[in-house]
């Protein structure tokens, strides 16, 4: 009976600290009412574990910006939104980035980049999903990344990256 409860309680630790790196686009549907909004709140209402670039977070906030000046978001929505993402960094979503200033991790997204026609942000972010602080894991207990671009939810993938476009499919995978 005490193995049982231990394989719950394990069960429980893993699924809430398992690593989940957000881009940008996945960030904003915790704030804004978009479609995979819902998904992606009761993915992240249910779990710990939530990283996120620098890069992401100013490109989050960019987002909420340009939402303001196009009178798409109220100015105190807009100031909401952007409490609401920078507070969850103070409880829920850590920094995880890898040192941009170094020349090999410049290259490495550079090639990236190239090879699957992103932005330098981007392949930044699968670099460091890629060679961040959880390289070593292997299989499910993989970082999972989740976004809502098509295009960077199939390099993540062809970069073999656990992968979840949380605006065309219906839950993350399971492995």
């Amino acid at each position: 009976m005490a193995d049982l409860t231990f394989v719950r309680f394990r069960t429980l630790v893993d699924e809430f600290f398992k690593a989940s790196y957000l881009d940008a686009s996945a960030a904003v549907k915790l704030m804004l009412p978009e479609t995979g909004s819902d998904r992606v709140r009761a993915y992240f209402d249910g779990r710990g574990g939530f990283h996120m670039t620098s890069l992401c977070m100013a490109e989050a906030l960019g987002f909420f910006k340009r939402k303001m000046l196009r009178f798409e978001l109220s100015r105190d929505r807009y100031f909401a939104s952007c409490y609401l993402l920078l507070n969850y960094l103070s409880s829920r979503i850590h920094i995880d980035d890898v040192q941009i200033t170094d020349q090999t991790i410049f290259l490495k997204a550079v090639e990236i980049a190239r090879r699957y026609e992103l932005d330098l942000s981007d392949s930044l972010q699968l670099i460091s999903v890629k060679e961040g602080k959880f390289r070593h894991y292997v299989q499910e207990s993989k970082p999972l990344f989740i976004t809502a671009d098509r295009s960077l939810a199939a390099a993540a993938r062809a970069e073999k990256l656990r992968v979840w476009d949380c605006e065309q499919e219906p839950a993350p995978p399971t492995q």
